[in-house]
């Protein structure tokens, strides 16, 4: 019947890690899907029409504000023979400063960085629950014509999942598109980790604590040792989620300032209490 237990137990371990390398897998795959999705918005059906790729580099939370990289592409009549704009054309993408994308009829096509407010209600201090709106409105004009327009949305901040919507408000040939912007999974696991982790060991500071002071142990200065080294740990784990979320966030209020208080009064209480029982204990020594 033992043998029969620890075979159970290592083919239960073994089936636990397997769940969770599979688990974590997926999320990394969901990850990796995520990033490499490409939306395309707009005229689709259209053949002379302009290709905008607006291609996220980064997500600030802090200035609420997301740089893209724009690079123009014409197509169908549009395009002359070497794939280049056959008449002077402007794109209109609206920003925090708005300044339209000139392409100059046959001359080379470059990108242009553009930096677009986000909005929506979200705060950083929701970290790592935080989400934000951004409005992304597009015109393209070929001489005094608008012509249509497709845009390609896809972004490289890997800190950050992108999820857009065709603006109903939009007309004619200019393109709305309303793009929800929240942490990405690895983040968002990372954070909750971190989190959990540091209830679990404020859970364990107390359980020493308790242990040591249940039973009148005095100071027991390897308990005390695990407290002040999980006390000032907790610090750096703490900075080291992704993102730089100021203090006051989610993560403070739900975790961090909770696991401080908890092992802070349990590293007090045990420190005052055992020096107490010490003291008590010399004195019986002394009478004795």
């Amino acid at each position: 019947m033992t043998r029969f237990r620890k075979t159970f137990a290592a083919l239960a371990a073994v089936l636990v890690v397997a769940v969770a390398i599979v688990v974590s897998l997926t999320l990394y795959q969901l990850q990796k899907d995520h990033v490499q999705t490409v939306h395309l918005i707009g005229h689709l059906d259209d053949a002379d029409r302009v290709d905008l790729d607006v291609v996220v580099i980064q997500i600030d939370a802090a200035l609420q504000e997301m740089s893209v990289q724009v690079t123009p592409m014409p197509r169908g009549a549009l395009a002359d023979e070497l794939g280049r704009f056959r008449a002077d054309t402007t794109i209109d993408l609206y920003g925090v400063k708005p300044e339209p994308i000139l392409a100059k009829a046959g001359e080379t096509i470059s990108a242009s960085e553009v930096r677009i407010a986000m909005g929506g209600g979200g705060m950083i201090t929701d970290y790592p629950f935080d989400k934000y709106r951004v409005n992304i409105d597009a015109a393209a004009a070929s001489g005094d014509r608008p012509v249509p327009m497709v845009i390609s949305l896809y972004s490289l901040d890997a800190f950050f999942k992108i999820l857009p919507k065709i603006d109903d408000e939009q007309r004619g040939d200019a393109i709305g598109t309303v793009v929800t912007v929240s942490r990405s999974t690895a983040s968002l696991t990372f954070a909750l980790f971190v989190m959990v982790l540091m209830l679990g060991l404020a859970l364990a500071a107390g359980t020493a604590a308790f242990y040591v002071l249940s039973g009148k142990r005095g100071l027991i200065w390897p308990a005390n040792t695990l407290m002040a080294a999980v006390l000032f740990a907790m610090i750096p784990l703490r900075n080291a989620v992704p993102g730089s979320p100021p203090i006051g966030s989610v993560i403070d209020f739900g975790s961090f300032f909770i696991a401080e208080t908890v092992v802070a009064l349990s590293l007090i209480c045990t420190v005052l209490v055992g020096y107490r029982h010490e003291v008590g204990n010399e004195r019986k020594d002394a009478v004795q």
